[in-house]
């Protein structure tokens, strides 16, 4: 890649469990180039990997060594190096690491850092910089004792996601640090100086100090307190393993435990466009950095995805993969045990709302293989299974739920149940029906279950509808014939109202494999229903570009002294040349009884 006609360069980081990807872009969104090492490729042998983690089946622990994070950084950069790549020309870096990861800096760190010499790598100078040489990894599920521990202090699951917008889960920063505090190794963690997230660890090491914790990561981690915006003592008790109730722990030694493990994870950086530094002097000396490079906050991934697009308040990004992740952005802090809630990294007043299901693309091919199994086709073929889907055009009062592998919402375990509604509109479990009616059911239920968890957290969006004629005095009737029929309806333990069940999302963004099944999405867009479009877009390298474009915003904002809307500044200047915009069916009314049903069908499901 030739640099000669930019002034200006941006890098966006993403730290992933398999590799490092660097992304370049200019002040115009444009993405240049990416560089990035596999670390199976590069680091397999001296670090133990595979598949860029270390796993101990018997424990359940699954583990990145952090020393690998920093060969990777030397190398990449040292890839650019030998590519010619004008480091100089870099204005400001940003990006993103796994969410919930952390890393545990020794006493040592800080001078260690401080004090880097450009002539040896990183990893031989930070050896001595960390007091655990490994990072709990997001697939690790080590804590199960620890979930209890957290949600026993507060009163449940829905108090905890009500405090910090998730339920406790085996990945959060907060059950690991318990973990580590109380069963692993007490002794190295009362020698743990600070505690970073993964993303803070990459801005600490190009800045060459210990920097906060960015806000909007903050929430992944089972002790912050999203509504107070700080920490919560009662939580970080639990993780320090000094909670009265929980552990026993005197007044005294609560008070100790709490201001320790506040120390350690030092402020919150709040959301900002404002740089937290400039580059380390090791990175200026030996790849030829501009002293003036500003870095700014990292975030997580999934935060990171959401600014790599235009997302505004209502917006919904579904990731179509073998699971599937709805990402939306909200200004509503409705919080629920079965999502999860962040600040948002760019737009200070609101939120991403993300729903994880385990079920997707396997679910939907295992019918598919049925199908082309019945009309004698390819195992891979979707011709038959499309012309199915696309003769659906109405609701017809069956629906099934389909779980080969256990769910995470609802949290349910491996089952297929198929209902439909009798002549007394009565939910009838149905043993068994032809495999034709399971093509339309399957995207039906899947795609009704995201509409009954989104709605809570969308804001009036209908009254933004300029494509419908749905009046509120239609919508009412709607709704009351849905509670005559079904009664009142809750979701995950909370009731649904008028308004979650009527709200649309404004626009819908389509990404990963099965996106580009365009039968599946424009199904999936008629039942969501959003009023201002429906759009497939590739996104391959989403949290290095959501990285980059910080870094850009930020950039701006500083030269000009002023916050600029982060979506006025990237709907300015995002490429909409690859965004498909497609149309769907206006069916979104006709499922109204989907709702209703499968709402009442969760309550049937068997549970682990």
């Amino acid at each position: 890649m030739n640099f000669n006609q930019e002034s200006n360069l941006f890098l966006g980081f993403d730290l992933s469990t398999q590799q490092l990807k660097i992304i370049v872009s200019n002040e115009n969104l444009k993405h240049l180039d990416t560089y990035n090492v596999e670390f199976d490729s590069v680091f397999k042998e001296k670090y133990g990997i595979h598949k860029g983690v270390i796993e101990n089946d018997e424990t359940g622990e699954i583990l990145s060594p952090v020393l690998m994070w920093l060969d990777s950084i030397d190398y990449v950069f040292n890839e650019m190096k030998k590519d010619n790549f004008p480091f100089d020309k870099v204005k400001g870096v940003s990006g993103s690491g796994m969410q919930h990861g952390s890393i545990y800096w020794s006493a040592d760190a800080k001078k260690l850092l401080s004090n880097l010499d450009s002539n040896q790598d990183l990893s031989s100078q930070l050896d001595d910089a960390f007091s655990f040489k490994t990072s709990p990894n997001w697939q690790d599920h080590s804590t199960g004792k620890e979930i209890k521990d957290f949600e026993n202090a507060v009163g449940g699951a829905d108090n905890l996601a009500d405090l910090t917008g998730s339920r406790a889960h085996y990945r959060f920063t907060g059950l690991q640090i318990r973990k580590l505090a109380t069963r692993l190794n007490p002794k190295l963690y009362s020698q743990t100086e600070r505690i970073s997230l993964v993303s803070s660890f990459v801005a600490s090491v190009l800045l060459g100090s210990i920097t906060n914790i960015e806000q909007a990561d903050a929430c992944g981690m089972n002790v912050y307190d999203i509504s107070q915006n700080s920490y919560n003592d009662e939580l970080l008790a639990v993780a320090a393993g000094v909670h009265p109730k929980i552990d026993g722990a005197s007044d005294k030694d609560y008070q100790s435990g709490v201001a320790e493990l506040k120390s350690k994870l030092g402020d919150i950086n709040p959301i900002s466009y404002k740089s937290i530094g400039k580059i380390s002097p090791y990175f200026v000396e030996k790849y030829g950095f501009s002293v003036n490079t500003n870095i700014y906050s990292f975030t997580g991934d999934n935060l990171a995805t959401i600014i790599s697009l235009p997302l505004l308040q209502n917006d919904i990004l579904i990731s179509l993969g073998t699971s599937t992740t709805c990402l939306l952005i909200t200004e509503n802090y409705t919080p629920s045990s079965q999502y999860h809630l962040f600040k948002h990294p760019t737009m200070p007043n609101h939120y991403m709302g993300m729903i994880c299901y385990c079920n997707g693309s396997l679910a939907r091919e295992r019918i598919r293989n049925s199908i082309n199994e019945k009309y004698h086709l390819k195992q891979n073929d979707w011709s038959k299974f499309n012309e199915i889907l696309d003769s659906s055009k109405k609701f017809d009062d069956k629906l099934g739920i389909y779980f080969p592998l256990g769910e995470i919402v609802p949290n349910a375990s491996a089952q297929i149940k198929r209902f439909k509604l009798d002549s007394n509109d009565k939910l009838a479990e149905v043993g068994d029906w032809e495999i034709e009616e399971d093509v339309s059911s399957i995207v039906e239920s899947q795609t009704l279950s995201c509409r009954l968890r989104s709605g809570p957290m969308l804001t009036n969006s209908q009254s933004k509808d300029s494509s419908s004629n749905l009046h509120s005095s239609k919508l009412n009737s709607i709704y009351q014939d849905l509670t005559q029929r079904f009664g009142e309806l809750y979701t995950d333990g909370k009731k649904q109202t008028f308004e979650s069940l009527t709200a649309k999302p404004h626009k819908i963004y389509y990404v990963g494999g099965a996106s580009n099944n365009l039968s599946i999405i424009k199904k999936m867009g008629s039942i969501l229903g959003p009023t201002d479009g429906n759009f497939k877009v590739e996104i391959p390298n989403a949290c290095a570009l959501g990285g980059a474009y910080k870094a850009s915003w930020s950039f701006k904002c500083e030269k000009e002294d002023k916050w600029i809307e982060y979506n006025d500044y990237i709907s300015s200047l995002f490429n909409f040349d690859d965004v498909d915009n497609f149309k769907t069916e206006e069916n979104w009314e006709n499922y109204f009884n989907g709702l209703g049903m499968l709402a009442k069908m969760e309550d049937h499901l068997n549970h682990d």
